[in-house]
């Protein structure tokens, strides 16, 4: 006797329940036809949280080695107003290393893990594009939050041409700052950035895969394209955040906004 299977919902063989590396209930998404019709919904599959920790912590390595040169020099270049292609920024490229390599990989590790939190705690049962767009700000403040005094102790040994170790540096910074105040310079730019490039980058790597309706083997090309655009909209912030970085500990950082209004009264003086 056959089995009749009702083909306005889903089915899910026993295969795919028991594949761990999926998440057993699918993150359910309406999808659109290219006339902009509803159509049944279906599942995008997201990564169960400890392999996509592994992942994003693998990915943080990954680029901490290959970005570190650039990511200081960008730094120097802003601080100390001078070419980004000038040598001076491309000295001593691997200095204040293994800070970076400490924020990228656990910005990497648990960005996923908590996009899978929120995803599951603002709608248990079905996700849209508000829900995931949520779920991403809310990842990327978390982020944010947790990795910025990290950071702040980065940039610091990035502006100096020896680099005294993390311990000595957060201690110089604790001693000569006043407390813990300059573990929470760039704090704020640091929320905006992250919580724009979050939404952006939850949002529309999810939309483009159903979109373009991709198979799994096919996602990373949904996730290049949300990132590139998303650090775009955010790169603003990013300025910001060098620029309350690179502020002295004894000092107290220029607010957001006046960088940002800064950053727009100088554009408009180039030719």
């Amino acid at each position: 006797m056959s089995m009749i299977i009702n083909p306005k919902e889903p089915h899910y063989d026993d295969k795919d329940e028991d594949d761990s590396s999926y998440r057993k209930r699918p993150n359910v998404v309406t999808r659109f036809t290219k006339r902009g019709s509803r159509t049944d919904q279906g599942p995008i599959q997201n990564p169960v949280a400890y392999s996509s920790f592994l992942c994003g912590l693998l990915a943080g390595v990954s680029q901490a080695a290959v970005f570190n040169p650039y990511d200081r020099a960008l730094y120097l270049s802003v601080k100390e107003r001078r070419s980004f292609l000038s040598l001076v920024n491309w000295k001593s490229p691997y200095n204040g290393f293994l800070q970076s390599l400490g924020g990228r990989a656990l910005s990497g590790g648990l960005y996923f893990p908590l996009e899978h939190m929120f995803l599951h705690v603002l709608a248990p049962n079905e996700s849209g594009p508000l829900v995931n767009f949520f779920a991403g700000t809310a990842a990327g403040a978390a982020n944010a939050i947790v990795l910025n005094p990290l950071s702040a102790i980065k940039y610091k040994t990035w502006g100096r041409e020896i680099n005294r170790g993390m311990w000595t540096e957060a201690r110089r910074m604790f001693e000569k700052g006043g407390g813990l105040r300059p573990f929470f310079n760039g704090l704020k730019p640091t929320l905006y950035r992250d919580i724009v490039f979050g939404g952006c980058y939850t949002w529309l790597r999810l939309q483009i895969q159903v979109w373009f309706d991709l198979p799994a083997q096919q996602q990373w090309q949904a996730n290049l394209v949300a990132a590139a655009l998303a650090t775009v909209v955010s790169g603003p912030f990013n300025y910001a955040r060098n620029m309350q970085y690179a502020t002295s500990s004894r000092k107290e950082a220029l607010s957001t906004w006046s960088v940002l209004q800064e950053l727009v009264v100088e554009v408009r003086k180039e030719p």
